[in-house]
């Protein structure tokens, strides 16, 4: 212990013996720490960001379809009672519809996506209706022509938010129909402003997948297209089972892919893979500072033993040993990279809420990252001061009183 504190005294003396220098060799490490720091808490506050913007554009969704080249079986109506009955944890299951064509209000006339849904498929999307309300069960069941669009919609339509009770014409397939506004979902998030940029505008209409059918030729007795809802943790393993559940029910067991189930969390899955490997790669980057400051330490350290060789010298000849010489040089090396690495934790983490909250990313700085840099940055030291500690330590006494 007592050997331990000498060296540490040892290496604080030669700290500030050497200001200057010590704080030019430290720039290295701090820069390289800070920039990891920095890197990590960028990477996982845009992970957060495009993973709360692609739930807020896509939902938590499955579908589920028949492969209509496998088999001539078709979804019903029973498959839906079937499956609302035995996945009792889910938030839903609605057919879907959907086509292209035009909506008219009192201000404008716009192209438009009518979607079919059922009561659930206010679940289809992240952002929530904030006026009216939805669509009901016993309205899509005795099939009334309501519709439910986006804040956007109703201000391109009428000019203002306020209208809810007041009517469009849907115009899909040759044929019009008029719809009265019964909710508005609030506003797209960034994202997909940012995907819609530079497109004409098209309003997002939803109406009861009855009305749907009885207005535009859909059929209400089969559907292309099941959409099951649950909460993301579950949506994957809820769809594969209701993939189970209606393979079984159809007497497809034996055909291969015959019912087709596709879950958004697989989506979501495989993006967070790509954003997995930007941000290493990203972190890669910045490591590279990090031997750049390593190969500072080495530098100065060799520079230390050159002005040190006659100090060595006297210390071996009474006495000291090869491996008290080199712990000594690698001593000092830690410390002054440890020491580079708390100020470049401290400012990595103002770095990270200085960009973050520019860009408008929730900082986000992991005690694994922290304690990652500050452990990383004493291993550099370790590794670069080594080889100078060595040539310290092999210096024959004789050879270093003559210098």
């Amino acid at each position: 212990m007592g050997q331990i504190r000498e060296y540490f005294k040892s290496a604080i003396k030669q700290i500030i013996g050497n200001g200057y220098r010590t704080i030019m060799t430290m720039m290295g490490i701090v820069i390289g720490i800070a920039a990891v720091i920095a890197v990590v808490s960028l990477g996982n506050g845009m992970t957060e960001f495009v993973q709360s913007q692609l739930n807020g554009i896509a939902g938590n969704y499955g579908t589920i379809s028949v492969n209509k080249t496998k088999t001539s079986e078709v979804l019903g109506p029973d498959d839906v009672a079937i499956l609302e009955e035995q996945l009792t944890d889910i938030k839903g299951v609605s057919p879907y519809y959907s086509g292209s064509g035009k909506v008219k209000g009192t201000r404008g006339n716009y192209e438009c996506d009518i979607m079919g849904g059922a009561e659930s498929f206010e679940n289809a999307f992240g952002n929530k209706v904030v006026k009216g309300k939805y669509f009901t069960r016993q309205q899509v069941e005795s099939g009334q022509r309501v519709c439910v669009m986006l804040l956007d919609d109703a201000k391109k339509l009428f000019g203002t938010e306020e209208c809810i009770g007041r009517e469009v014409e849907l115009t899909c397939w040759g044929q019009t129909a008029t719809y009265t506004v019964v909710g508005l979902r609030d506003h797209m998030n960034e994202m997909y402003e940012f995907l819609m940029q530079g497109q004409d505008y098209y309003a997002q209409i939803e109406i009861p997948y009855t009305s749907m059918a009885g207005d535009y030729g859909y059929y209400t007795d089969r559907y292309d297209m099941l959409v099951l809802f649950a909460d993301q943790s579950i949506l994957t393993e809820k769809v594969e089972e209701a993939q189970r559940i209606l393979t079984v029910r159809h007497g497809l067991r034996n055909v291969s892919n015959a019912i087709y189930a596709y879950s958004m969390a697989d989506f979501s899955s495989q993006f967070d893979t790509v954003l997995g490997y930007a941000s290493k790669f990203l972190v890669l980057v910045s490591v590279i500072s990090l031997v750049v400051g390593g190969i500072g330490v080495m530098n100065i350290m060799l520079v230390s033993v050159t002005e040190r060789t006659r100090e060595i010298g006297i210390r071996k000849s009474i006495g000291a040993k090869t491996g008290a010489i080199m712990s000594q040089f690698l001593f000092e090396a830690s410390i002054l990279t440890f020491l580079g690495g708390i100020v470049g934790i401290i400012l990595g983490i103002i770095i990270s809420h200085i960009i973050c909250g520019a860009i408008g990313f929730k900082v986000i700085i992991t005690p694994t990252s922290v304690l990652g840099a500050a452990f990383f940055s004493i291993m550099v030291g370790l590794f670069f001061g080594l080889y100078p500690a060595r040539k310290a330590a092999k210096m024959k006494p004789i050879d270093a009183l003559r210098l």
